[in-house]
């Protein structure tokens, strides 16, 4: 596992550069991640570019035997931009724009952040494209971190145009949604309200359809906005490797990651904790979007733990680990004194400069990792389905959390190596899979599942698997995988007639395999018992 940092030359005078550079390749940091917030100093007016600082801090980086990630800044749009162009700025659900001072103040629906978005990546592509000391890219930082859903005039119509690309005709949508309930026909998409709170009295709340919809475009104007970017790339990079950083699902899993990566090469993300099995899931969870060896973009230099942190993503398939940051900013939001980073505000070496120095000298000779190794347990993990539970009113539950810290730590401290898995197609070579809260119904998944089993396969679910259908709306019918698998004869759903706590273990008729069926509402600690007694058999 190569290790790297994340550096701000732009925070720095020129002459700063090479004390810096050389405390890092003195720690055997041979990688930099620099740029992602510069927008405003690589573009201080429309149209016109400052590079030579950017030149010179790569070139610098280069002469000390450091080689740069380089980042694309559109995480913070200059004010010039918000000036220029007012719908650049989004809208949160009270309906008031998110101003300019922070970051992340953009819209992906707005054409006019779009464009000049891509305009700055393009730019940085031709330069820095072909650059020798630049070795792989970066896009943005942490989509959908700070502003997860847009409410502005743009993302409006926006929706109504993947609203009528996903349902053909209004008559589709009404007829899935089920909107003659409370008189809600659409004759038009463009009727159609974004998901905002409605205001009255008593507490109302919007369509469930509409809401989960709703999330799944937000996640889907990420993507295409993280897609053009990669593509403005791709002509002038060559072979170089392009990137983002994903973050935690604690802060809101609201963007698909097997979507999101899809046109990326290398899965990467920044993790901020203490908790050695949280930790593990994240990189497990990188490990098996793409199926191949990721990269940590960020991780906290000030924790007390590092040398135990680093040995654990390394041993799951991390093969870069970029830690955040050098020093602590003396200015602006993040600004701290009193938390040391790799060195001091002063630049003397913090404690974890020697646990990192010590870290790049014992692995100085090692191949950067190119292959993971397939465990035999698979965590099954659903955005759409922690979306539909993070949406409900009625039946709200913390689907990250229910994931990592009912289910994944109980494996993690057992000592059970696992591989967290997203699609049907991801199942070839596992020996146990649990698919827990998984309430939105696929066809594809429910074969793949019931010929698991009937392979020799042994499969966890909880009661509520396949409740709701694709639209967010309850089945009025039980599917065939609870017959095939658990020889189910009630005209009803589990998780209707079940009681609390209820573990129920079938073995199919024609088959090798096994199903156990764990009621939804099981605690951390009955998880605890239902794995205990899947490792003893």
């Amino acid at each position: 596992m190569k290790v790297g940092i994340a550096y701000y030359p732009e925070h720095e005078q020129p002459g700063q550069w090479d004390i810096d550079y050389g405390k890092l390749a003195e720690a055997g940091i041979r990688s930099v991640r620099i740029a992602e917030f510069a927008w405003s100093v690589l573009e201080p007016s429309d149209g016109l570019y400052e590079w030579d600082w950017l030149d010179a801090a790569i070139e610098r980086a280069g002469a000390h035997g450091i080689n740069v990630v380089l980042c694309t800044p559109t995480a913070c749009p200059p004010i010039w931009l918000v000036e220029k162009h007012p719908d650049v700025l989004p809208v949160n659900k009270q309906g008031r724009v998110i101003g300019f001072g922070a970051r992340q103040h953009r819209s992906y629906s707005s054409d006019h952040y779009v464009l000049h978005a891509l305009r700055i990546v393009n730019r940085m592509a031709e330069r820095y494209g072909e650059h020798p000391n630049v070795v792989a890219w970066q896009l943005d930082n942490e989509f959908g971190g700070e502003t997860k859903y847009d409410f502005s005039d743009g993302a409006r119509n926006a929706f109504h145009e993947w609203l009528g690309k996903r349902y053909g005709t209004v008559e589709e949508l009404n007829a899935r949604w089920g909107t003659n309930f409370w008189s809600q026909r659409y004759e038009r998409f463009d009727q159609i309200p974004l998901p905002a709170p409605i205001g009255a009295d008593v507490h109302m709340w919007q369509h469930p359809s509409l809401e989960l919809d709703f999330a799944r475009f937000s996640s889907d104007s990420m993507v295409r906005f993280a897609s053009l970017q990669a593509a403005a790339l791709r002509p002038y990079i060559g072979a170089r490797p392009i990137t983002t950083n994903a973050f935690m699902f604690c802060w809101g899993d609201n963007l698909n990651w097997t979507h999101l990566f899809a046109d990326l090469d290398v899965v990467g993300m920044d993790i901020y904790s203490n908790k050695p099995h949280e930790i593990a899931f994240y990189a497990d969870a990188c490990r098996g979007v793409l199926g191949k060896p990721f990269w940590m973009m960020e991780y906290g230099t000030g924790t007390t733990e590092l040398k135990r942190d680093m040995e654990l993503v390394r041993e799951r398939g991390c093969s870069r680990f970029y830690l955040f940051k050098m020093k602590p900013f003396p200015w602006g939001q993040e600004q701290g004194g009193g938390q040391p980073e790799l060195v001091t505000l002063t630049g003397e070496p913090s404690r974890n400069y020697g646990v990192v120095r010590s870290y790049t000298a014992k692995y100085a000779n090692a191949a950067e990792v190119t292959e993971a190794k397939r465990e035999s347990v698979g965590l099954y993990y659903h955005f759409d389905s922690s979306w539909s539970y993070q949406l409900s009113v009625a039946d709200r539950i913390a689907y990250p959390d229910y994931i990592v810290h009912h289910i994944y730590r109980h494996l993690f401290e057992a000592g059970i190596r696992s591989e967290v898995v997203y699609a049907p197609e991801q199942l070839n070579g596992l020996e146990t899979l649990i698919v827990p809260l998984h309430q939105i119904y696929d066809s594809a998944l429910e074969e793949r599942l019931i010929s698991f089993v009937q392979d020799g396969g042994r499969l966890i679910i909880t009661s509520d698997l396949f409740r709701k259908n694709e639209d967010n709306v309850y089945l009025r019918v039980v599917p065939r995988l609870f017959a095939e698998l658990l020889d189910w004869e009630e005209n009803n759903f589990p998780s209707d007639v079940l009681a609390e706590g209820t573990v129920t273990i079938r073995r199919p008729k024609n088959g090798k395999g096994e199903t156990w069926l764990v009621h939804r509402s099981t605690t951390a600690e009955q998880w605890k018992d239902v794995l205990a007694g899947f490792v003893q058999i």
